[in-house]
Parts: C-alpha cells; structure tokens; sequence
C-alpha cells in the first residue's frame, strides 16, 4: 500500500514507461484524478450495497481489530443469505481508523458509524460476530520464538480482552453510552478455540509438562532461528531434506503445529543435520513429547480450518464440529507427556464452547 502520491514520482513514471510503452507522462493519472476516480467508485460501493441490504430481512456482522505501525484498526464485513436463491453473500464495510484505547465507547462509536453509512438499523442485524484482536493468536509463552526482535515487537502489542469490552454494554448507566445501541453479540466459535490453543494451554501448571515443553521448543527455536538468519544454514538443511522448513510466527498459532509437523515428518534427516549445524539434538523423549504434541493439536487444527471456512463454513457445522474434537481428544490415551495438554483442552471446551 502506497500514497496516491507515488503515481506523480519520477521513478514511477519510468516504471510505467517501461511497462507499457507510454511516452506522454500527461496521459499518467495524477493524485487528484486518482483521488477523484477513488471517491466515486467508494460512493458507486456504498450506493450499491446500502441498496442491497436494504431488501434483505436479516444480516450478520462480523468485526475485527488490529494494529500496525502503532496505528489501530477495525474492519467489519456483513453477511446475508439471498431471501429467493438462499446463496450466501459477504461484503466488506469498511476499515476505519480507531483512536485512543480499545475501550467500549471507541469501539461502538466506530460501528454506529459504519452502520449509519450503509442505513443499517440495529432491528436488522441478527447478531454481531466477536471481535479478533491482533493478540488472539500469540503463541503460549513456552512455545514463543527467543528472537530477542521478535520478543521486542511482542512488547509493543497492547493485549485486550474484547469480550470484556462487550460486557460493558451493559452498563448503561454511563452517560456516553446513551446513544450507543448495539446489536446482540455471538461469540465466535474459532475465535473461542484459538483462545483454547493460547490463553487456555498457557495456564497449565504440570511441572513435569512445562519442564518438556520448554526444553524441547527452546530446542527447536534455535533451529527455526538459524533458518532465518543464516542462508548457509537454510541451504544446507534443503540439500538434506529437500524441502523448506516454515518457521512459525507469533500472529498465527496453528503455524507452530505446522511447524513441528514439518519436522516430525523429516525426524531421520534432521538428526543429521542438527549435527552438522552444531545444534543441540533433540533427545528421545523429546521426539516422543513432538509426536504427543502433534497428534494432540492435530484435531484442534483441523477444527479450525474447517469453522474458518469462507465459503463452505455454517452454524450447522459448530456443533458437530465441536463433538468430534471433544471425542478425539478424550481418545488420545496412553500419553507420557501431554497428558495435562490434553486435559486442558477438554477442560476449555467443557466450559467455554
């Protein structure tokens, strides 16, 4: 993403030229013509959807926030299933800026004003979906990456619990909140299990657990991390295993699951090069604890990606969903080391799903 103003940069028109053999720099689109042609497609958009919605009986809303460069955000989309073909649709409402804390008051002011952009009523709105922070899906402390970079962009993330933010709106006693009406709220079911795999798992207290887990990613850190550093490294492993590794990353917590996946399945040659790289091996039982901690997260994951789903994902499929990954869980016996593993997770969804 760039300013409207690089389309009037030198080096922008040289790019331009290359490519297409344009010599006239006047027939290039200036900032204000690039401004101009943007607000009218906006407005065509808004036109069009606010006409759209307007014929439906029922919509849905779903909201998400984030941060970047020190700035916030939320985007919100609405869904809707067509009255006469039943096909499901999904828009975009908008992304708007989100300034000061993310408290209840800035988060409700910004959806009242998506809202009355596109004409919504409150009364049309079935529900409105949970709220995804950026913190969501950090990665249990054990499992985090020991970069001392990516311990320092960590630091800067502002951790919130927007489920609180929602319950807020039930003190209406306050004053600032006497405009503010906002729609039923219905918690999101991937968004409960990536709180399961994070928040939920950080909270077991098995020494025995929490000694294992440590060892064996602190481990595996470090081979992660000289992958990202050193291209000598990088190929070295490639010419032994033929593939490359994926180094998980702190905004998605299922790319750890991955992760070890991608390493169990190339146990043998890892050995290998694990000593070649003058890394600390892993030891026997630390594998043992790898293939635990896989064939436990493996239905979670799963689970996930299916609930996540943009186009095939349905209320329908929450529950059976849900059932399933409780029965494989309580299934998955005969545990040396993930045992307090798989009873968190059993425990989370008992109490939260």
């Amino acid at each position: 993403m760039r300013p409207l103003v690089t389309c009037e940069k030198p080096a922008f028109h040289r790019l331009i030229k290359g490519l297409t053999g344009i010599t006239d720099t006047a027939l290039l689109p200036n900032r204000r013509s690039l401004s101009k042609e943007l607000k009218l497609k906006y407005n065509n958009y808004v036109s069009m959807l606010t006409s759209l919605i307007d014929k439906q009986n029922y919509i849905c809303n779903t909201a998400d926030i984030w941060s970047a460069n020190n700035k916030s955000f939320m985007g919100m989309t609405c869904h809707f299933i067509d009255n006469k073909t039943y096909k499901r649709y999904s828009y975009v409402l908008g992304c708007r800026r989100i300034k000061g804390g993310h408290n209840f008051l800035n988060i409700a002011d910004v959806i009242n004003e998506i809202c009355e952009t596109y004409q919504i009523n409150n009364s049309k709105i079935s529900h409105l979906g949970d709220f995804n922070s950026d913190t969501e899906t950090q990665f249990d402390s054990d499992h985090s990456n020991s970069d001392t970079e990516n311990n320092n962009n960590s630091d800067s993330v502002e951790y919130i619990n927007v489920g609180d933010l929602l319950s807020e709106s039930n003190n209406l006693s306050n004053p600032e909140y006497n405009n503010i009406c906002l729609p039923n709220h219905l918690t999101c079911c991937a968004h409960t299990l990536n709180l399961i795999a994070t928040t939920d798992i950080g909270k077991i207290k098995d020494t025995n657990y929490l000694k294992m887990s440590k060892i064996t990613f602190n481990k595996l850190n470090s081979f992660w991390n000289l992958l990202s550093r050193s291209t000598v490294a990088s190929d070295k492993v490639f010419d032994h295993c033929k593939v490359k590794f994926p180094v998980p990353i702190i905004t998605r917590w299922n790319s750890m699951f991955i992760a070890v996946k991608k390493i169990l399945a190339f146990k043998e040659k890892l050995i290998i090069v694990f000593e070649e790289l003058n890394l600390v091996k892993l030891k026997m039982a630390e594998w043992i604890f790898l293939e635990e901690y896989s064939k436990i997260m493996e239905p979670l994951a799963v689970a996930l990606d299916k609930l996540q789903g943009e186009k095939r994902s349905f209320l329908g499929y929450v529950a059976p969903t849900i059932i399933v990954l409780r029965r494989l869980l309580i299934q998955s016996t005969h545990l040396q080391y993930c045992k307090p593993l798989s009873l968190c997770l059993i425990s989370s969804l008992e109490k939260k799903v």
